[in-house]
Formats: structure tokens, C-alpha cells, sequence
């Protein structure tokens, strides 16, 4: 079971390439936080993501201040971890800055990661299972 927190933000919808291949299912969720700049997925990605069974939530964030995605993905990821300490989180975006929080739950024995993008989780993970 696993939880990914997409930041949509971030080159839209080429941190998700490869998305399919993650091998999503019913217990596992994605969440995407997107916010007015970018409100668009082309019909390729749409597709793809109406076959991962996976629980899907959008959240629409506030902006209007450098960062806002930022911070309020990583907010709730603290409301997630809070409900679900044991499920592994994965922040899927290309910005560093998260790394910071990463690190902070990993000092406290919570599994939260980043990953730029879906095909890379999947090259690894992947390579885990031979």
C-alpha cells in the first residue's frame, strides 16, 4: 500500500509519465495537487489514469504566494502520515526542496520519498523484484 502526492505544478504531466507501470491497485492512492496555472491533462494521460485502479483525489491548492503547492502538499502529507504512519509516501516532483522533508519523516522511521518521475519509481522498482 502505498500513497504518491503528485505535484502537478511541476512540469504538469511529465512527472507522471509512466505512471502505468507502477502497477498501481485498489489499496494504493495518488493524490494530485494542482492550482489555476496548470488545470489541464492531455487525453493520453486521462486515459491512462482511468485504467490504474487506484484511489484518485484531486486538491485544487490556493496560490498567490511563491511555494503554496509546496506547502500545503506537504501539510497534508503530515495529516496522512498522521492517520497512516506505516503506508510508504512518495512525493513525485522534480523540485528538490522536498528532499528537506524527506529527510525529516526518515529521522522518525516514516517512509516518505521523492521521485521526479513515475517511470524512474518504476525502473527501480522493478528492478527490486528480479
Amino acid at each position: 500500500m502505498a500513497c504518491f502526492l503528485i505535484d502537478y505544478e511541476n512540469e504538469s504531466g511529465r512527472v507522471l509519465e509512466g505512471i502505468s507501470l507502477l502497477n498501481l491497485t485498489s489499496d494504493d492512492e495518488i493524490i494530485f495537487f494542482y492550482s489555476k496555472k496548470v488545470t489541464r491533462i492531455t487525453m493520453e494521460l486521462h486515459r491512462e489514469l482511468e485504467r490504474i485502479p487506484a484511489k484518485k483525489l484531486y486538491i485544487k491548492i490556493e496560490t498567490g504566494m511563491p511555494n503554496s503547492l509546496d506547502f500545503q502538499l506537504s501539510s497534508y502529507l503530515g495529516a496522512c502520515i498522521q492517520k497512516n504512519p506505516n503506508q510508504e509516501y512518495y512525493i513525485i516532483s522534480k523540485d528538490c526542496g522536498y528532499d528537506c522533508v524527506c529527510r525529516f519523516w526518515k529521522n522518525i522511521n516514516v517512509s516518505v520519498n521523492r521521485i521526479e518521475r513515475c517511470c524512474y519509481y518504476a525502473e527501480i522498482k522493478n528492478m527490486k523484484m528480479i
